[in-house]
């Protein structure tokens, strides 16, 4: 069946103003429509806070009123009622158990991060109702199942797309709006669980992979994916078109963008992703698909980075050396970002903080040295390993400054390099105009 699935983040649902006009973009749009919905901006924040609170014996009360006064008067102003009193009830009575406890346990935790869901995707549908339209609101409780990892649930996508079949489908063949509730699951042993960083736009990939939608739409405040952070550039342009593993890159990088474990199950089914803007929705926005344009896109970097450098004789002729170190980074849980080698040396970048982790294990067997300070700077676009000119016009453009950890052979889609921390605002400044100024 032909469909779209829209999802909607936080600042999309953030006020009045706002659900409004999710509600018109959803009621003009043709054909079956399933919306998937964010809490309104800062209430998720909020509802850790208050649960961080109940653990500590402070006023949690008082948060949940705000919280109540806040949406209260989002009703008021959109001139619909909904009975919200049941989740109220609901959550101050998690909250009473959090400070019987005298801590914020994991499941509890996840269960009071997603009120904020629970309550928006109530909402929306009294005001379709209002505009003419038939909708309910489908708490993804019922529909997306997954494991205990509490705070990053593991989808069992046998299960969630049967139920998600079974009971939208029918919804949809009636010509009802569905509002299913962003972020969350059922664990296996029925508590509320969250699906993690981006977990809204994950449930939206869940239900467009489950319905096979034409298109999965991410609306957001802004017009599509930029070439250059449009806060520090305001000839920043946006993107057409990108694919998906040139999104990838960008969203690894650093880049505002979509990551891609949160559409992996929209990829998996070949699926168009659409990024759009709400308060701009005639804006064309980004389209991501599998299909490639061979072209430099954009630049990105990524503060925050410590190189590791690890320097040993031992490492000369002997098979199983790197593996020995990056089974150290695993069992530290350290993600590493780039890598470079020699015969007796390697260094790789981590995050700051993380090296702190494994100096001790390297120093055993290795002399090791750690420079902090650093960013990443990245150059994407399909083909780029085969543009000639890319790395001479690349290293023109930064000639002044200090760069080390060059990397381009690992990836067709992008040149990364590494600077001081200080210096990356200047560097990523003059790189963008070098690919796409002059």
């Amino acid at each position: 069946m032909e469909n779209v699935v829209a999802k909607f983040g936080g600042t999309s649902m953030g006020s009045a103003k706002a659900i409004q006009q999710v509600a018109d973009i959803l009621g003009k749009m043709p054909g079956a429509k399933t919306a998937v919905v964010s809490a309104t901006s800062g209430t998720t924040d909020k509802l850790i806070l208050l649960g961080e609170t109940a653990a500590t014996g402070g006023n949690w009360q008082e948060g949940i009123k705000v919280l109540v006064e806040k949406h209260e008067a989002i009703l008021a102003e959109l001139g619909v009622t909904v009975n919200l009193e049941n989740l109220w009830k609901e959550l101050k009575e998690c909250c009473e158990e959090v400070q019987k406890k005298g801590e914020l346990l994991t499941y509890m935790k996840d269960k009071i991060s997603g009120f904020g869901e629970r309550i928006s995707s109530n909402i929306l549908p009294e005001v379709l109702k209002k505009n003419g339209f038939k909708s309910v609101a489908v708490d993804s409780y019922e529909l997306v199942f997954a494991d205990n990892n509490f705070g990053e649930g593991n989808v069992d996508f046998e299960k969630t797309y049967k139920a998600i079949e079974e009971k939208l489908v029918p919804l949809l063949k009636s010509g009802v709006i569905p509002v299913v509730t962003g972020f969350i699951g059922q664990s296996e042993t029925g508590e509320y669980i969250t699906l993690g960083r981006g977990g809204s736009d994950y449930s939206g990939a869940i239900v467009a992979g489950a319905l096979n939608s034409s298109e999965l739409q991410i609306w957001t405040d802004v017009d599509g994916i930029f070439n250059f952070d449009p806060r520090n550039e305001p000839r920043a342009k946006v993107l057409p078109k990108l694919s998906f593993k040139e999104a990838a890159e960008l969203a690894f990088f650093g880049a505002k963008v979509l990551h891609p474990k949160t559409i992996k199950p929209a990829i998996a089914k070949n699926i168009p992703v659409k990024i759009l803007n709400t308060f701009n929705p005639s804006a064309p926005g980004t389209l991501i698909t599998n299909e490639e344009e061979e072209s430099i896109k954009s630049v990105t970097f990524k503060k925050n980075i410590t190189i590791v450098n690890i320097c040993s004789a031992g490492m000369l002729s002997a098979p199983g050396f790197m593996s020995k170190i990056f089974q150290i980074f695993a069992k530290a849980h350290i993600d590493v970002d780039v890598v470079s080698t020699s015969e007796v040396s390697v260094s790789v970048t981590v995050d700051n903080g993380e090296a702190d982790k494994v100096i001790d294990q390297l120093s055993k067997f290795a002399n090791v040295r750690v420079e902090k300070g650093m960013a990443i700077v990245c150059l994407v676009g399909a083909g780029i390993i085969h543009d000639k000119l890319a790395l001479l016009d690349l290293f023109t453009a930064v000639q002044e400054h200090d760069v080390s950890m060059v990397s381009q052979g690992s990836s067709k889609r992008n040149i990364t390099f590494l600077v001081k921390e200080a210096e990356v605002q200047e560097v990523v400044k003059k790189v963008f105009n070098k690919f796409f100024i002059d």
